[in-house]
Parts: structure tokens; sequence; C-alpha cells
């Protein structure tokens, strides 16, 4: 059944594709708004897991409906996100530049990280509209860019969403692939985004995310020890007019100790408080239906989270 299943969900996705082509920036913003209140209003599991996950980032610090109201406006923003990566597919230079208000904040630090010939390690998340930043970014010759990507199942969506993400010069690289291959993009002096707010299954290193801890992939702090490489934030903050702020840095600075799992260890501790720390001061645009801490330390039930 699941040939079949992929097969309809690229054609409801080739339908979309077209209704948004002939569509104004500011009417796609609408259309998006409209879809992520539809999507509030049937969403059932989802809302569960979003529900878990706003009481162990903010506990009694939100009220039920500030919790419920910023759940809202997450679905809004994805629906948002959705419909803009669409649109741009049908100029993509033009349209992603008339979604980024402004110049980037940060392109000088971008510059003088490039300049130490050791590569960029941009620390980042699903967050905002991370497709559009990531396409823009290609477009501003700012160091080539190679982002980690997991495949997606329906090869289909694969095919299309692969074009549009390398459409302005950008690499992606698979977690499947040989990691020998993200050694050497560093070596060519590239830009390698990582986006580790996302649960890391039984493979990953337990650190604390919002107080509690979450699986979390080490490979950036890890490339960062063993090779030199400056460790830059990257994120696109959503305005209130369906336009982006593109902000990159400060520089995490990490001192090593000499004991290099201890090291790692408070590195990757390090990248994740950052990461919280943005999502804390604009929580809205990220993504909190994911089920970020379904992974458990051992000896901890798994379900006890979900």
């Amino acid at each position: 059944m699941k040939p079949l299943r992929y097969i309809l969900e690229y054609g409801v996705f080739l339908l979309a594709h077209c209704l948004v082509k002939p569509l104004s920036a500011n009417t796609v913003y609408g259309l998006g708004k409209n879809l992520g209140r539809l999507l509030y209003r049937i969403s059932g599991k989802r809302r569960k897991i979003a529900r878990i996950n706003l009481d162990i980032a903010f506990g009694d610090k939100k009220s039920k409906s500030e919790k419920e109201r910023l759940y809202k406006r997450c679905l809004i923003q994805h629906s948002v996100s959705l419909l803009q990566f669409l649109w741009v597919s049908h100029d993509p230079e033009r349209r992603t530049r008339q979604l980024i208000e402004g110049e980037p904040e940060g392109l000088d630090v971008v510059q003088e990280c490039i300049g130490r010939g050791k590569g960029v390690l941009f620390l980042t998340a699903h967050y905002g509209n991370w497709e559009i930043m990531g396409i823009h970014h290609g477009f501003r010759g700012i160091g080539n860019l190679v982002s980690i990507a997991r495949k997606l199942d329906n090869q289909h969506l694969e095919r299309f969403v692969l074009k549009l993400r390398t459409v302005s010069g950008n690499r992606i690289l698979y977690r499947d692939e040989n990691p020998i291959k993200l050694v050497r993009a560093l070596k060519n002096n590239e830009c390698l985004a990582v986006m580790m707010d996302q649960n890391a299954g039984d493979w990953g290193t337990f650190v604390d995310f919002f107080g509690k801890p979450a699986s979390t992939a080490r490979a950036l702090p890890l490339l960062s020890y063993k090779h030199g490489t400056p460790i830059l934030p990257m994120f696109c903050f959503p305005l209130d007019n369906g336009k982006y702020r593109i902000v990159y840095g400060p520089e995490l600075r990490l001192k090593k100790t000499g004991n290099k799992e201890e090291d790692i260890l408070a590195w990757t501790a390090s990248c994740l408080q950052h990461l919280e720390w943005v999502i804390r001061q604009q929580p809205e645009p990220w993504m909190w239906v994911h089920r970020r801490w379904k992974s458990r330390p051992e000896g901890e039930i798994r379900d006890s989270v979900y």
C-alpha cells in the first residue's frame, strides 16, 4: 500500500504546488495561516505531543491557554513555511529574496570564520523557515553550504525537495552516507549545517534540554573538537508580515580541558543551551510537534514521556 500512498501524497503535493504558483507573497502568507488554523482544529495526536513538550519546556511558567496559543501559532508557522517553500520553487532567487527582510545579521562573522580555512559548522534547528534560509544562503554566495538531511521515504517528493534545496548551489549529505564526506567538506572550507534539535535515538548523547535529558547527536561538537572548525549559530526568525530575519552568530567559543569525552559532552550541552536560548526568545517557530524527549536514558521507562 505504501507505493500507492506515496503517489497520492505526491499528487496532492503537485496540486498545491500549482495552486500557489501565481499567488503573491502576501496571499501565500494568508493562505498558510488559514491552513494552520484548520490543522489546529483537526489535530489529535500531534496536539498531545505538543502539550507534553510545552509542559516539559515551560512547566507552570506558562498557563494552559498560553501553551495552547503557542501550539496554534506553531502549526500556523509551519503551514506558512510549507506553502512558501512550494511558492519559491517557481522563481527561486527572486522569490526567496522577497521573503528576507533586509541584510542578514552577522555576515562579517561568517566571512571571518571562513577566512580561517577550516570550514564552518552552522548550528541550527527546525525553526522558522529553515528551508528558505538555506536556499537564501546559497544565493548570497557566502561559502558553499552543505546540509545534513534524512532522505524522504517518498522518492517522488524526495526528487522535488532535493532539486529545490540545491537550486542555489548548496549540497546535501544524507545521514547514512560515509562520515568521511563531512570531514572532506570542512577540509574544502565549506559550511556544514547541522540541526541538533531532534531526537537522536538510543545512540545519542543525553544532555539537558529545557531541564530534561534529551538524546542528542554530537557530530557537530565532535567535528569542531577534532578539526578546530568554528561553530556558528544560524537562525531564521519569522516577522509579522510573512518575512524573515536571518541571524548568523555569535560564534560559540568552547574550551578544551584535555579530557576529550568530558569536553565533547560539555560542548554538546553548550550547543543545546544555545538552541534553548533561541527558542525561549521566540518559541512559536520551533517544531513543538516533534517527540524530542522520546528516547530515555538507561533505566528510565521510555513511555514515561510519550
